[in-house]
């Protein structure tokens, strides 16, 4: 896990940049443990001073460092930061973590109690999009326990995209950052 102070730096040194392309200077308000790592909401250095609404900036979320690999990621100022749906894609597109299939086990069940039939009228109405040679191959799947094929696996509705990579992996998470002394790593 990427340390609350590590995130605060690879937050900082993003933010250090924002001036040399034409934006105030901004500063950490608020650091937030996450299930995904760390949210930490920044604001312009003179709204923090002045508390003016003129001098705040607007229109920007919140960062998310992800925990596991400390990349830096904006997310939309207005999702709702405990919601599931744009975390379950976060987890699947950026992690790589296959989301669970909703409708095996009811296939399952239905497989087991010797209704295949039922469980190819439930696939069809549940992921109509598949059509019947889907549907069969994805029920015959199920019954002889082996993963649904990728191109038979129903894929749920996209979404609008409500975060931005900014940063691939930080590798030195144990480490300093480029251009810190080696005594502050971890810090």
């Amino acid at each position: 896990m990427v340390s609350k102070a590590r995130a605060i730096r690879i937050v900082e040194r993003h933010l250090a940049e924002w001036p040399a392309r034409g934006g105030p200077a901004m500063v950490i308000t608020d650091v937030a443990p996450h299930r995904l790592g760390w949210v930490i909401h920044a604001q312009s250095e003179r709204y923090a001073r002045t508390r003016e609404m003129t001098d705040m900036v607007v229109g920007h979320g919140p960062f998310l460092v992800d925990g596991v690999d400390g990349s830096l990621h904006m997310v939309h100022a207005t999702v709702d930061l405990e919601s599931a749906e744009w975390i379950e894609d976060y987890l699947e597109q950026v992690r790589g973590i296959e989301r669970a299939d909703p409708l095996r086990s009811r296939i399952a069940e239905l497989v087991d109690a010797g209704r295949r039939l039922d469980a190819l009228r439930f696939v069809r109405a549940s992921a109509a999009d598949l059509g019947v040679q889907g549907a069969k191959e994805y029920v015959e799947a199920v019954a002889a326990g082996v993963p649904v094929p990728e191109h038979v696996r129903s894929r749920p509705p996209v979404r609008r995209r409500v975060w931005w990579r900014l940063s691939g992996p930080n590798p030195l998470i144990g480490g300093p950052l480029p251009h810190e002394p080696r005594g502050n790593a971890g810090a």
